[in-house]
């Protein structure tokens, strides 16, 4: 069964509430956002982050949360707190404690024996003045029959109570949302324009609201990568293009047609991501335009770049096909004009996986380096990449990762030749993250500050209130 890699999707709300109470309490504006559906044995596993917005002084010192699909959703009368029987089929169940700091409880007092909530999960909490409070819990995660196939749609409902006890009094709840992904949608594709190109994209994004709010896109062309055999939106894909701030309504839909877009050499296979934010979204939605088009080098090299790490120059490619290759040839010039080989690296030989390859010139020229790859077959015969060019001189700055995804929260780089003070930490939708820095020699290593859900950020080199340079980091 094919697995479905989503990346921030948003799931609006379709709500249509019933929301009465017993007692001076509120809970409302429940939100939830889609992590991600994947295959595991015959069950399909869906992880989502669920927010509300919750009055913590009027009666919810308890709130628990219950979801279920549609089709099994049961009529409960929140005259008393429901039991095991009461909730039938439900999928997840969350406790909470919502009387001073905010916490997961292991237990679902009303029926500690049948009904098991899940634990071990991150909680934030956004004190919005007076008792009000907006509760996010992340990564919650739990099995959907039918999820990998079609993305799935769950009801919910939450209640709140004063008492943790076995027969508590319901002051209030919110039943029947329904949970969705739903607006916007975006739909392309790639057009191959062959046999001699370029490749260029069609892209539309809709929307069923009548109000028009507004949005920005940004294209990535992926890094080649592949898991699984699939393309997926990852911390190296390459920002392509930024679309100025637009409308988007029922009545203005974005369309683009047969748009040329930058790619090199051998790069032309690459799939584009698509990532569109706006205030109004709670979080980015990332879309695919596939691309299908043929290629016939016996080396699909889909990615070749290299950067300046400290005293040396890092060159990296990645294949997705090769067949029948012997090596590659690293080559270097100082003027376009002459290349000498600098090194030799094995290939694979025959593979229709993701294969990385790299090399390190320990001994960079000084000014520009120019550098090219030959992949030479077992035949003898060869083919050479696009040219790279990567500058080495004394102020030369130097921004490079160390480890992606990184690893216990802390984001590990090079900076050489730039100050650290023009360094800063969003996440996609451009919210700056606060973070605490430690610096030995060129090394760096940023942490966080506070609670940082998984998911990609940006690490950022400015000038001014600009980005020069950009480096999309993995948290997991």
């Amino acid at each position: 069964m094919k697995t479905i890699y989503l990346f921030g999707w948003v799931l609006l709300m379709c709500l249509s509430l019933n929301f009465q109470s017993k007692a001076q309490c509120s809970l409302v504006d429940p939100a939830v956002e889609l992590n991600s559906v994947i295959t595991s044995g015959e069950n399909c596993i869906v992880n989502v982050n669920l927010s509300f917005t919750i009055d913590k002084n009027n009666g919810n010192k308890f709130t628990y949360v219950h979801l279920w699909k549609p089709s099994e959703y049961p009529d409960i009368d929140y005259k008393k707190a429901p039991k095991a029987a009461d909730l039938g089929a439900v999928l997840a169940t969350l406790a909470i404690d919502t009387d001073g700091e905010v916490s997961i409880l292991p237990t679902y007092s009303a029926d500690v024996d049948n009904v098991i909530p899940l634990t071990g999960l991150s909680i934030i909490e956004e004190d919005l003045g007076g008792d009000i409070s907006r509760i996010t819990i992340n990564n919650i995660q739990f099995p959907v029959p039918g999820a990998c196939v079609d993305l799935p749609i769950l009801k919910g409902d939450v209640w709140s109570t004063q008492a943790a006890s076995a027969n508590p009094t319901v002051h209030c709840f919110n039943e029947n949302f329904n949970l969705q992904i739903n607006d916007p949608v975006i739909t392309g594709l790639i057009n191959c324009n062959d046999p001699s190109g370029p490749r260029t994209y069609d892209l539309d994004i809709i929307s069923t609201s009548p109000t028009p709010f507004e949005v920005t896109y940004k294209l990535y062309l992926d890094d080649g990568v592949l898991t699984n055999g699939e393309a997926t939106f990852g911390a190296d894909d390459e920002l392509i293009y930024t679309s100025p701030p637009t409308n988007l309504s029922a009545l203005e839909p974005i369309a683009s047609k047969d748009q040329p877009y930058a790619y090199d050499f051998l790069e032309d296979q690459r799939t584009i991501w698509v990532v569109l934010t706006a205030p109004s979204l709670p979080n980015s939605i990332v879309a695919e335009l596939k691309n299908n088009c043929l290629t016939t080098l016996p080396v699909e090299l889909a990615k070749f770049e290299g950067n300046l790490l400290d005293n040396a120059i890092t060159l990296s490619w990645t294949t997705t096909e090769e067949a029948g290759s012997s090596h590659f040839n690293v080559e270097r010039s100082s003027d376009l004009l002459e290349f000498s080989i600098l090194g030799r690296v094995n290939a694979k030989g025959n593979s229709g996986n993701t294969v990385h390859y790299n090399f390190v010139d320990r001994q960079p020229l000084s000014g520009n380096n120019y550098y090219r790859l030959r992949m030479v077959d077992l035949d003898g015969s060869s083919e050479k990449s696009r040219i790279i060019s990567v500058a080495n001189y004394a102020n030369s700055v130097a921004f490079e990762l160390l480890g992606n995804p990184v690893v216990n929260k802390e984001i590990k780089f090079i900076l050489k030749n730039d100050n650290p003070g023009n360094i800063r930490l969003s996440d996609m939708a451009g919210r700056s993250i606060g973070f605490s820095l430690n610096r030995s020699g060129n090394t760096f290593t940023l942490t966080p500050k506070g609670i940082v859900p998984t998911g990609l950020y940006l690490l950022s080199l400015e000038k001014g209130k600009s980005a020069i340079l950009t480096k999309k980091v993995l948290i997991p």
